[in-house]
């Protein structure tokens, strides 16, 4: 009965969790008694009758409360607390300390070993349980500090590694202003070892910094105690950096990364705004430009074609006004090279003849000559040959310039692999890369934003077009043309094309085919500019052909189905690509070909680089004819899609 109640009072003070007890106890009897009473609480034991052993139980697993009797066979209790307590973990545990001695005096001893509490002999149930209750309670605060702490410690190691490991530099500062730590991000963008930066002043350490953004702002958190956000350059404007300042400790810290490349990069999104803005107001006065250079081309090969042949002086004048004529195509093409409509005319191609022509060609004559380094396994690319010839010109020619004492232009073109990375120009792929490098006095800072800019130029006599033009000849072949690199050696610009996906074809054997006369064949002309069309009617008519023009493509589309019903089919028709306020060229040859699916269409356009003249088999024509065009080009290419839907009157879709 009387275990029974003991039993029943140990239950009802169980602990709030279960906790594994070292129990250290030399005298059987009384070891496993108290094991007893102890595991009726609920805890598991282990008991054990030496400290020795209880050393060699601890070496393999932890126990957050101990239970050791002070005189033990070789080392005490007594000592055996002192030990814990100087290790590391020491004060992660509850010791117990049980003793036959009562006085006050050794009491005081255990307590200054070490121990939480003792309990004196004879044990008394009563106390022991108190005891108990007193040490979980404590034992569970204990946890809970020692979790924190330990939570704070990993806290701490893991940012440091993260420190450590972040992309960005790092440095604190104490109140002084000087280094407390710096991680390796920051020892490689200040290019100095954190050894020879720790507890030295920053403003000693980096004097080129006073008076800087980086000073004025590390006072100003300094002293208002506030973060802030900032974006600063180097002294030289070589590099710039985002930084993220705020106190700390008494002092400040900085977060710091280089966005030299993000800087460039929305200084090239400027430039390409710039030259977008330029392109729309370019390709609008081009097409304006061309239609005139038609109207004007065109009467000049009629008069040509009227005038008597022995009429020399008229004939020598209109052969000068043609030539004028020309010069000002030429002039609206550069226009549109960066205009908004179109693409160039693309072919796969290998570039090295082209660049190795291109450069020596721009350096004829000059004291200046090229060396050029092409990959012997340069990757194809598709592209338009006479504008990327027009780019190395441009390229090289501003490297001769700035060499005026005479020096060599290094001409490069390697493969290159770029990866995807967010805010870049340019997509992940494969590209040719090639650079022009000069020998001049480089591309002063003031100015390097700018070079890409319309009719900006240092040099009087330049039209301060050429970089501006090869910009947005580069761009429309999903590359990109920048200034890579700039010092007092030197300058040096790049440009990548990407890669071709197809192999270069070898060119077809020349054929020559019979020059046919279609004379009396129906001829369709749609055009929004009333001079253009009787131009264009004037200019067939003296071929032979007959004739019907219309203003725009719905009236293109209900002449031609109505000559069909007549069965008097019209057997081509010159559609212009734009037609303001109305259907367009594209648009009416697919309801063309809806009527007709043998349609012969020519594509005319004041954009001479729109996509439909670029590729117009794509869309569906047979021939394109860019704006001016002269007699002789309205008839060859009239005749040869003529000659090409006599052979395959089937148009593949």
């Amino acid at each position: 009965m009387k275990g029974d109640f003991l039993a029943q009072r140990l239950e009802s003070a169980l602990p709030i969790r279960f906790m594994k007890i070292l129990l250290v106890e030399d005298q059987d009897d009384s070891r496993q008694t108290l094991r007893k009473l102890i595991e009726l609480r609920g805890h598991q034991v282990v008991a054990v009758p030496s400290a020795e052993e209880a050393e060699r139980a601890m070496a393999e697993e932890t126990f957050p409360f101990l239970i050791l009797d002070w005189m033990l066979p070789g080392k005490s209790g007594l000592d055996l607390c002192k030990e814990l307590r100087e290790r590391t973990d020491g004060d992660e545990m509850f010791i117990l300390l049980v003793t036959a001695r009562s006085d006050r005096e050794d009491l005081e001893q255990a307590l200054a070993a070490g121990a939480n509490d003792y309990l004196t002999k004879p044990i008394d149930l009563s106390r022991l349980n108190v005891r108990l209750a007193v040490a979980e309670r404590q034992i569970r605060e204990l946890g809970e500090r020692n979790e924190a702490r330990r939570a704070l410690q990993e806290s701490a190691r893991t940012l440091r590694d993260i420190l450590e490991n972040t992309t960005d530099g790092f440095i604190a500062l104490d109140f002084a202003w000087r280094f407390t730590y710096v991680n390796p991000e920051a020892e490689r963008l200040l290019g100095r070892s954190r050894d020879e930066l720790l507890g030295n002043e920053l403003w000693t350490k980096f004097p080129e910094l006073c008076g800087s953004e980086f000073e004025k702002n590390y006072r100003r958190v300094m002293a208002r105690q506030e973060p802030i956000e900032f974006e600063a350059s180097d002294p030289a404007e070589t590099k710039w950096f985002e930084v993220h300042c705020y106190p700390s400790g008494g002092g400040v810290s900085a977060f710091f990364r280089d966005v030299t490349e993000r800087k460039r990069a929305e200084d090239e999104r400027l430039t390409t705004g710039k030259l977008e803005s330029v392109g729309t107001l370019a390709g609008g006065i081009a097409h304006d430009l061309n239609n005139i250079l038609t109207v004007i081309s065109g009467n000049i090969g009629l008069a040509q074609f009227e005038a008597p042949r022995e009429a020399k002086n008229l004939l020598t004048c209109l052969g000068k006004a043609a030539q004028a004529t020309e010069h000002a195509a030429h002039l609206s093409s550069q226009l549109l090279t960066f205009s908004k409509g179109g693409a160039p005319v693309k072919k796969v191609a290998k570039l090295g003849p082209l660049l190795t022509k291109a450069s020596e060609f721009a350096l004829h004559g000059s004291n200046v000559r090229a060396e050029v380094d092409i990959s012997p396994n340069l990757w194809a690319a598709e592209v338009d040959a006479a504008q990327i010839e027009q780019v190395m010109n441009a390229v090289v020619l501003n490297a001769r310039d700035a060499m005026p004492a005479g020096g060599i232009v290094e001409v490069t073109a390697r493969n290159v692999h770029l990866d995807n990375k967010p805010g870049a120009l340019l997509p992940g792929g494969r590209y040719l890369k090639i650079t022009v490098a000069d020998q001049g006095s480089g591309v002063p800072a003031n100015i390097s934003t700018r070079i890409f800019d319309p009719y900006f130029t240092t040099k009087p006599t330049n039209s301060g077009l050429g970089l501006s033009i090869s910009f947005s000849i580069v761009k429309k072949h999903g590359g990109m043309l920048q200034l890579e690199q700039t010092s007092s050696s030197g300058a040096v610009f790049a440009f990548y094309l990407p890669a071709a996906k197809a192999e270069v074809l070898p060119p077809p054997p020349a054929v020559t085919a019979p020059r046919i006369h279609f004379n009396h064949q129906r001829i369709l002309v749609m055009d929004d500019e009333a001079g253009i069309r009787d131009l264009t009617s004037q200019l067939l008519g003296s071929l032979g052909y007959e004739v019907t023009a219309v203003p725009d493509g719905a009236e293109a589309v209900r002449t031609y189905e109505r000559a069909m019903q007549r069965g008097e089919n019209f057997q081509a028709v010159i559609l212009d690509a734009t037609i303001r306020g109305g259907i367009g060229g594209v648009a009416t040859i697919e309801r063309l070909r809806s009527i007709d699916p043998q349609v012969v269409g020519i594509i005319c356009s004041g954009y001479s680089d729109e996509a439909a003249v670029a590729e117009f088999l794509q869309y569906g024509f047979r021939g394109a004819l860019p704006k001016p065009f002269t007699r002789r080009d309205l008839a060859e290419v009239l005749q040869r899609a003529l000659m090409d839907a006599k052979a395959e009157p089937a148009f593949a879709s």
